[in-house]
């Protein structure tokens, strides 16, 4: 036998004993649904409804006191404009910094994404702590009249969401940390992002419905 037909013979062997070893490999795992995606999807939803309800009210309450002729809002009811706009900026910036911490981590980024989570939370602080503000300088108590009652109740339940939207980014970014959330196991900074993005449609409504409106 010569050395090439031996050199071939070996590599046949070879081969055949790879082919082996992998014919008694586990299957591959099969791909999981997204699960936390679809149940932040469905989540996101009801609380957003909830809220659009009570707009919903508020605007239709409004209607018939105006069509009957009288003032919806008290006197001394203050709504400035500036502060809430403000607030819609800092939620619209927001969205630019969580669109960069998924970005990076579908790239294997971690530095650049937690940066961008840490900017992202910054900015949920800010915007909270003007909405409160912003409600004790309105200049009526939350329960003076109906209308006062349906502004508190909006503005806090999407206070509530702001806060619950932080916690969820802040969970995201420890597994991040960890090393849990890059390339395609990116799931939980999406369905994050999913969250907020609603939350900040959700205040662009009441934005305009309660505060440019009036």
């Amino acid at each position: 036998m010569s050395a090439a037909t031996a050199i071939g013979t070996e590599a046949a062997t070879a081969t055949g004993t790879e082919i082996e070893v992998l014919s008694d490999a586990p299957p591959a795992e099969p791909s999981r649904p997204r699960v936390l995606l679809v149940g932040t999807a469905l989540a996101t939803g009801a609380a957003a409804m909830l809220v659009l309800t009570l707009i919903g009210l508020y605007l239709r309450l409004r209607s018939d006191v105006v069509a009957g002729g009288d003032a919806w809002l008290p006197e001394e009811t203050n709504l400035q404009l500036t502060p809430v706009t403000m607030g819609l900026v800092t939620l619209l910036m927001s969205a630019d910094t969580v669109l960069w911490a998924a970005w990076a981590l579908r790239r294997n980024d971690r530095g650049h994404a937690l940066f961008a989570m840490g900017v992202t939370l910054l900015l949920g602080v800010a915007f909270i702590l003007g909405a409160v503000y912003n409600l004790q300088q309105i200049g009526i108590g939350v329960g003076d009249s109906t209308p006062a009652l349906l502004i508190f109740t909006i503005a806090g339940l999407h206070i509530a969401m702001v806060g619950v939207g932080l916690l969820f980014l802040l969970v995201m970014g420890f597994r991040a940390l960890g090393g849990q959330l890059t390339g395609r196991a990116a799931e939980g900074v999406s369905a994050a992002s999913l969250y907020w993005f609603v939350t900040i449609a959700v205040y662009a409504v009441i934005w305009y419905g309660i505060y440019v409106t009036k």
